[in-house]
């Protein structure tokens, strides 16, 4: 999309928006909302309290032709220095609704709180998910995974918004296309609503000592204290990006305001109040680029870099 044709799609925005009662604010930054805390601001900013509501936003956003992007709890992200183009929508539908085995939770429910909840109700098979940072909607999106569990293993029904036809479906298991770290979401214009995951019945005092041990583990290897958006890269097959980045020396490793974290070599960290985006990427490129003369690996990134990238290091 040009950017003559962007400018177009937002006066479009602006003025469905007036018409169908939609507040939208500009200029919103986005880095305090991100756990990296780096990027600039949304060009245009809603957020979706409920999942009506946010059927209403993308909605509004297919109309208009506008550029869409849904921010959840914000891992996984890198945002632009320059910011994001057209509308980002920050998903808060979080209801939670089980009956039995069957647990069903809106695209921006807490994968934690929504571990802790399932052990609390002796709910098996999710304990795994302590460990993931996001939101359920991401989680599905990526095929989320930790401690030999992910999304793929529970889910069993998803519903979506198409864009297309502007219609609310539901898709079976066997029509997500989930691989490692993928689903069909990755590769098309169609957005997670909500999802059904189904568990098995457990001992509560049980599952609840599986989630903790998850998160002590969690605490002890990797950086949460400092800022940082998760695995910054794939694991490999066969293997550990976190390994391999520690054997080419890298740990430690600083391009401007990012670095490699010394407590974890899959993480980069960012300088507080001073983080850019722009080094966090040239950060992992040179943390590829070493990789692969070292080992001959190419490491495939987990986060997503988002916004305009117009502006690059040399």
């Amino acid at each position: 999309m040009t950017a003559v044709t962007t400018d177009a799609a937002i006066a479009r925005l602006d003025d469905l928006a007036a018409e169908r009662g939609i507040a939208l604010e500009r200029g919103v930054p986005l880095a305090p909302l991100t756990t990296l805390r780096v990027g600039g601001p949304a060009e245009r900013y809603a957020v979706a309290d409920s999942t009506d509501a946010l059927v209403a936003l993308l909605a509004l956003a297919a109309d208009a032709s506008a550029p869409v992007f849904l921010l959840g709890k914000g891992s996984d992200v890198v945002v632009a220095d320059a910011g994001m183009r057209g509308l980002v929508v920050r998903v808060r539908a979080d209801d939670v609704a089980i009956h039995g085995t069957r647990v069903h939770a809106a695209a921006g429910a807490s994968m934690t709180g929504l571990a802790k909840r399932c052990a609390r109700e002796g709910l098996a098979g999710f304990d795994w998910a302590i460990s993931i940072p996001g939101s359920f909607g991401g989680a599905v999106w990526a095929n989320a995974g930790a401690h030999d569990g992910q999304m793929a293993d529970v889910i069993r029904e998803v519903e979506i918004f198409d864009p297309a036809d502007r219609t609310r479906k539901v898709l079976g298991a066997a029509e997500l296309g989930f691989a490692y770290r993928g689903s069909r979401f990755k590769h098309g214009p169609e957005v997670v609503l909500a999802g059904t995951i189904e568990l098995v019945p457990g001992d509560p005092g049980e599952i609840g000592a599986l989630v903790d041990a998850h998160q002590a583990r969690r605490r002890a290897t990797q950086p949460l204290a400092d800022q940082n958006a998760g695995s910054v890269f794939r694991n490999p097959p066969g293997d550990h990006a976190g390994r391999l980045i520690e054997a080419a020396g890298l740990k430690g490793h600083r391009i401007g305001s990012a670095m490699v974290s010394p407590l974890h070599a899959n993480f980069i960290v960012t300088d507080r109040g001073t983080g850019r985006a722009l080094d966090v990427r040239a950060l992992g490129d040179h943390v590829r680029a070493t990789v692969h003369e070292r080992f001959g690996v190419d490491l495939r990134y987990e986060i997503e870099f988002v916004g305009d990238w117009s502006e690059r290091a040399p």
